[in-house]
């Protein structure tokens, strides 16, 4: 098959690759640059310090950084729109465009004749009837959804396509330390303080990895928990120092409370050989294999149920975690997907 002209689109809060962890913007990178090697002529637009081996496009040469309340930003910001206005008004350049600028490249990808490829990197729940009407209104257009539990609205889905990891990066280690792991924002819906309380119950050192998002909710409900010896908060890292704990967890837990797209965060520990234990909502019940990569238990049974599978991931072997992530959740794999999709849409 012919090689594409491609356009990957990304919002400019955070420059690729990112300089902390940032499952949008790795998973974007990624692709952009198993694209590249794969002879494609693709063009990242994103912020001008972003390195790439794609070509680089950009209206801003420093990022905005991370968004606290991203629609608050692209409702009061018109930076955003003009970022995104720049790959369009170039779309005849293009065979394709990916556009991961959720709602703003909307609009856009409606006005054009090149064909775009949407990606929303969200769960498709919005706060108010503004938002929800903004999409339906371009229900036609082609989205590709990264599980099959995305897809609570009824739209043009072209595809599922999972996300990958750079598995090189993420190797196996079957030797574990005697500790378990959580990995995430520090916001309520992703479960921290549910992780807590199931390591106190089991009688388990925790150590936490993540953004103090919600300095309230941290002072409230994580703090008063940390005593720098079972339970300990250890802040946001740089992907190359997160695996290393990856490696040595005995397990990942992974209580999240809502329905999270996909979850780049349990892959990751699983290609590193460390099980899961989360409760099966949103992605993580098509990325974890029950009872052969970790342990899913309904959110109705609580911290309960998460005890109660704790024992059962001892008989995982980690090289099945790893096995499981190399069949499925690659960038290879993911590129692979991508690239059907891209084919698909030129006929």
């Amino acid at each position: 098959m012919k090689k594409l002209k491609i356009a990957q689109l990304v919002l400019p809060w955070i420059p690729l690759p990112p300089p902390e962890y940032a499952g949008t913007e790795w998973v974007v990178y990624s692709l952009t640059e198993e694209l590249v090697k794969r002879g494609h002529d693709v063009t990242l637009f994103s912020v001008k310090e972003s390195e790439t081996s794609a070509k680089l496009d950009y209206v801003f040469e420093e990022a905005f950084g991370l968004q606290k309340d991203v629609m608050k930003t692209i409702k009061g910001s018109f930076k955003p729109w003009r970022h995104v206005a720049h790959c369009f008004s170039q779309a005849d350049k293009f065979d394709l465009i990916h556009s991961h600028a959720q709602f703003n490249g909307l609009p856009f990808a409606d006005a054009v004749k090149t064909p775009t490829l949407n990606t929303f990197h969200r769960v498709y729940e919005f706060e108010n009837e503004d938002e929800k009407e903004l999409v339906m209104d371009y229900s036609h257009l082609n989205y590709a959804s990264i599980s099959n539990s995305q897809r609570v609205l009824d739209l043009n889905f072209v595809g599922t396509v999972y996300n990958g990891i750079p598995t090189e990066k993420f190797s196996l280690k079957k030797e574990k330390n005697d500790f378990l792991l959580w990995v995430g924002r520090v916001v309520d819906k992703k479960g921290p303080k549910e992780a807590i309380e199931t390591a106190k119950a089991l009688g388990e050192k925790l150590i936490m990895i993540g953004k103090n998002t919600r300095p309230e909710f941290f002072n409230r409900e994580i703090k008063p928990h940390l005593d720098g010896d079972q339970i300990k908060f250890l802040g946001s890292m740089p992907q190359h120092e997160l695996v290393d704990y990856y490696q040595r967890a005995k397990a990942f837990i992974f209580p999240i409370k809502w329905n999270e797209p996909f979850g780049l965060v349990p892959v990751e520990a699983m290609s590193c050989g460390t099980p899961v234990l989360a409760y099966s909502n949103g992605g993580v019940s098509e990325t974890v294999k029950s009872g052969e990569t970790g342990v899913l238990v309904d959110q109705s049974e609580g911290v309960d149920g998460l005890v109660e599978g704790f024992d059962s991931l001892k008989k995982i072997d980690p090289a099945d975690c790893r096995a499981h992530v190399e069949e499925n959740f690659t960038v290879s794999k993911m590129a692979d997907d991508y690239e059907k999709l891209y084919y698909k849409l030129q006929k």
